[in-house]
């Protein structure tokens, strides 16, 4: 196993700036065919000569990208790795977020065409003008694992629709880290963003510094909209975004942004010196769950739960502790049960440092006696209930 640059904080942490460094299980090792590369003339190669069942595995070393990297065509079971468990041996290196004379490398790694169960694993890409993944329709069931995703032009991670309203479903980001090393270069930027993709699940990830340049308000870190439905997002960490967690965006007369999915065990932490909106955004989502979250933004803004317009309806929030309040608005109707709001400093280990775990005095929120069915464990991956109840928030 290794560890990346954010999560898992013990009992033991009281104090401090936390590590954030999580554990991250090793993937079992490829099937089929391997094609081992060490330099990018030979990685540009094994793509061109890719099959299916084979798995382009990257010797540590920095390669700098001459072409995007394209998986166009028929393919099924097929990937991208690192030689290592540490993502940060491989860089895929682009010629910068903010150099318009790209040349051949608008992007980091593009499929398309028939592309079913691509797994991108172990390894770096930065310094992209446009996406450093993007997946567009005809990619079905991708899988991001331990991947860090630095300094994008765009989004991140890009997952589009086609004209006949298909998208990319069963995705899975996991145990990566996405950020900006400073801004974005706009506001045109969102970690993850998901046009049309039913079923997707993004858990244990870090989105560090998700803003634009003062002035601009970027994007959602988690973007699902555009009709997409029933996606899980569960066990993040959001440290100083402008934004956090949205299903849906868009009031839309023709329907719903985005239908059902749960949003549980996320922890957003904002600074006092970086504005920004509201950590969690339910957005013409109905029937979407948002459970046992903690968003601490340091009161830089009022509501940091939102859920708005009117096909936002039969939502459940529940469980859920932030520093401010919960806000209906714009005809949006749902449950809201069990929630703590106007969390103090106090009730943190460090919140000052972004260290959110439960203090042993927090009692408004610790053994609250109250069960759900969907949320068994906490953001620590620790069992609940621990004690005679469960606790509020993301943290038991």
């Amino acid at each position: 196993m290794v560890t990346i640059g954010h999560g898992r904080m013990g009992p033991a942490d009281t104090g401090g700036t936390p590590s954030f460094a999580r554990v991250v299980p090793p993937l079992p090792p490829p099937t089929g065919a391997v094609v081992q590369v060490s330099s990018e003339p030979e990685l540009q190669a094994a793509l061109q000569r890719l099959a299916s069942n084979t798995t382009v595995v990257l010797a540590p070393g920095t390669y700098r990208l001459t072409s995007t990297l394209w998986i166009n065509g028929s393919f099924a079971d097929v990937g991208i790795r690192g030689a290592t468990a540490n993502a940060d041996d491989v860089v895929l290196a682009g010629p910068g977020m903010t150099r318009a004379a790209y040349g051949r490398v608008p992007f980091g790694i593009w499929t398309g065409g028939d592309v079913q169960r691509v797994t991108i694993a172990n390894l770096t890409i930065r310094d992209v003008f446009h996406h450093p993944i993007i997946f567009n329709a005809g990619t079905q069931s991708p899988h991001v694992y331990n991947v860090h995703l630095v300094d994008a032009g765009q989004q991140f991670i890009k997952s589009n629709p086609d004209e006949a309203g298909g998208g990319v479903n069963d995705g899975v980001v996991e145990y990566s880290v996405i950020e900006y090393t400073e801004t974005a270069k706009d506001a045109y930027t969102n970690g993850i963003d998901v046009h049309r993709g039913a079923n997707w699940i993004i858990r244990r990830n870090l989105f560090r510094n998700i803003v634009s340049p003062p002035g601009h308000l970027a994007g959602p870190a988690v973007l699902m909209w555009n009709r997409s439905r029933d996606t899980l997002t569960e066990g993040n960490t959001f440290l100083n975004c402008a934004r956090g967690i949205a299903y849906g965006l868009e009031q839309r007369a023709d329907g719903f942004d985005h239908t059902g999915g749960i949003i549980r065990n996320n922890v957003f932490f904002r600074a006092s010196t970086q504005p920004g909106d509201a950590g969690i955004i339910i957005s013409q989502s109905p029937g979407t769950e948002v459970v046992n979250n903690t968003v601490y933004v340091s009161r830089t803004y009022g509501t940091p739960i939102e859920y708005r317009f009117p096909g936002a309806h039969d939502v459940v929030l529940a469980n859920n502790l932030l520093d401010g309040v919960i806000w209906a608005r714009d005809g949006a109707t749902g449950i809201e049960r069990n929630n703590v709001a106007g969390a103090r400093p106090e009730t943190f280990v460090n919140a000052a440092a972004g260290d959110l775990h439960l203090a042993a005095s927090a009692t408004e929120a610790i053994d609250r006696r109250v069960t759900l069915a969907s949320v068994i464990d906490d953001w620590d991956g620790q069992l609940r209930p621990h004690g005679v109840g469960y606790d509020i928030g993301a943290d038991e």
